[in-house]
């Protein structure tokens, strides 16, 4: 059975992993959520006399997205989220969450400062240094829609992290541990939506570059989850395409899949020199692990979309384990998944 934090925080922190839910009901990205909640920010003011609020709306916006990573299919993983080896991908079952504050100085583009914080909602690895709200270094760019035209709609942020010797709150655990300076990169949605058609394409895209000035360092998770401080990123290639199918006006059947080429601190800059190998000591860029995930996309209003799905690695390979060459069974590499977003205003 599941053993929650006996940490009077736990409740504070279920209330914020929970808050953008209060907004269900009011009028107002992973798939649907960027491009058809973000997008809205962007759309112009209107004719209609406007009151404070509307004015605020105007000039401020706030969008929030939340991964949740839940428990394995498999007996042994049932109080974690496990990674394609079967590992525990931190602490605990978890969610991941964004929330992006703007300043809107035109019509289509804005200050972003995104806000990240993990709520980890059990201590499944016995960690001493457990804590059940981890605040990650935030980022700051410029967002807006960059490209709108003949059914295709790019949405998103280019941005950077604070370099992690900043204080509290611009600085973050990972990043502390990684030591991270700089990250510039892009966290956007890109979407194509075909005229009188229930199929549609959706893909984060989240390109970056890592530049650390300790290559050598690392948090106590990613050694648990089987890397070594020199498999952490300097350059990730990453998107996150899904293909979905309206069955009704607010849900989709959803398909997905995640492709991350990445330069490890370790790699050679030999772009094609490459391995499904996602751990080790090889020189080589890795092609990170390629999960499926499959599950309804349902839109509530512009302040809730959900996507509840399963994820499983197919591909045998990449659940083999560099350095000790034991493979973990597909099931072991299930789990539940869930991504939650929306645009409060």
């Amino acid at each position: 059975m599941l053993k929650l934090t006996q940490n009077p925080k736990f409740l504070i922190i279920a209330y914020l992993g929970i808050w953008p839910f209060s907004s269900y009901g009011q009028t107002t990205h992973t798939a649907v959520p960027i491009s058809e909640s973000v997008a809205h920010e962007f759309d112009g003011p209107h004719e209609n006399k406007e009151s404070f609020t509307d004015q605020i709306k105007k000039i401020f916006g706030i969008t929030y997205f939340t991964y949740a990573f839940g428990p394995g299919f498999h007996p042994d993983s049932r109080e974690f989220y496990p990674n394609q080896l079967g590992k525990p991908d931190d602490d605990g079952i978890y969610f991941q969450n964004q929330f992006s504050v703007r300043y809107k100085f035109s019509n289509n583009i804005a200050i972003d400062f995104q806000n990240r914080f993990k709520t980890i909602f059990n201590n499944y690895k016995e960690n001493e240094n457990f804590t059940p709200l981890r605040w990650e270094t935030p980022r700051i760019g410029i967002s807006g829609k960059f490209i709108s035209k003949n059914g295709w709609d790019l949405t998103g942020s280019i941005n950077t992290d604070f370099p992690y010797f900043f204080p509290s709150p611009f600085s973050g655990y990972q990043s502390k541990q990684r030591q991270t300076l700089f990250t510039p990169g892009m966290f956007a949605g890109l979407k194509y939506q075909p005229e009188k058609s229930k199929w549609s394409f959706f893909s984060v895209l989240s390109p970056r570059y890592f530049f650390y000035s300790d290559r050598n360092s690392a948090e106590s998770q990613y050694k648990n989850a089987g890397y070594m401080p020199r498999n952490k990123p300097e350059l990730i290639l990453s998107l996150q395409p899904t293909i979905n199918y309206s069955i009704a006006s607010s849900t989709k059947i959803t398909i997905g899949t995640l492709i991350d080429y990445r330069k490890h601190i370790i790699s050679s800059w030999n772009i094609l020199n490459a391995s499904l190998l996602s751990n080790g000591e090889s020189p080589s860029w890795r092609l990170s692990p390629i999960p499926i995930n499959f599950g309804i996309t349902h839109t509530f209003n512009q302040a809730l979309t959900i996507f509840p799905f399963i994820v499983t690695y197919p591909i045998a390979i990449q659940r083999k384990n560099a350095e000790t060459r034991e493979q973990a069974s597909i099931l072991k590499a299930t789990a539940f998944g869930m991504w939650i977003s929306g645009t409060l205003f």
